[in-house]
C-alpha cells in the first residue's frame, strides 16, 4: 500500500483551492506573451511596449478594465507610446485561441505579477468583450484618453 506524504497532500490541496490559477497565468503569458513582451513583462523595444508597471491604474477603472480585455480578444496594431517610446507592433487577437476564463487568468497574472495590482477580473469580462468587437484604432483611442486619465 502507497503512502501519501504530508507534501503531497499539501500540493493537491493548494491546486485545489486554486493554487494552480497562478500557475496557469504564468503559463499562458510564457507561451502568448513572452516571446514579443519578454519574460518580466519589460517589453521589446519599437515592438512591444512594457506591461510591467503600466497596467495598474488603467485596471483600477471598470473602462480600463474592459479596454484591455478588448484588447486581448481582438488585439491591437498601429502606433502607440508607452512611457515616451514609440511602438508600432502587432499584436493579435486572441479570441479564436484563448476561452474567456483563460484570458481571465492572463490577466489577472499581468495585474499581479507584473503590476502589484489587487484587481482580479473574471471571465464575464471577455465574454462581454467579444459582444463588442473594438477595431484596433478605437482600442489605441480608448487607450490614449485612459492614459491621459490615469497619468499612466
Amino acid at each position: 500500500m502507497r503512502r501519501s506524504t504530508p507534501w503531497a497532500s499539501a500540493l493537491l490541496l493548494a491546486g485545489a483551492c486554486g493554487g494552480a490559477h497562478a500557475a496557469d497565468g504564468a503559463q499562458l503569458f510564457s507561451t502568448h506573451c513572452q516571446a514579443c513582451h519578454q519574460a518580466g513583462g519589460e517589453g521589446a523595444p519599437g515592438i512591444a511596449p512594457p506591461l510591467a508597471g503600466t497596467l495598474g491604474k488603467r485596471a483600477a477603472l471598470p473602462e480600463g478594465q474592459a479596454q484591455l480585455a478588448s484588447t486581448l480578444v481582438v488585439g491591437l496594431s498601429g502606433p502607440i507610446s508607452a512611457r515616451g517610446e514609440r511602438y508600432n507592433g502587432n499584436m493579435p487577437a486572441f479570441a479564436a485561441t484563448l476561452k474567456d476564463d483563460e484570458l481571465a487568468l492572463l490577466l489577472n497574472h499581468l495585474l499581479s505579477a507584473f503590476n502589484a495590482s489587487p484587481v482580479q477580473v473574471d471571465a464575464a469580462l471577455f465574454a462581454a468583450a467579444r459582444q463588442r468587437p473594438a477595431q484596433p484604432a478605437q482600442l489605441r483611442q480608448q487607450r490614449e484618453r485612459l492614459l491621459a486619465q490615469t497619468g499612466e
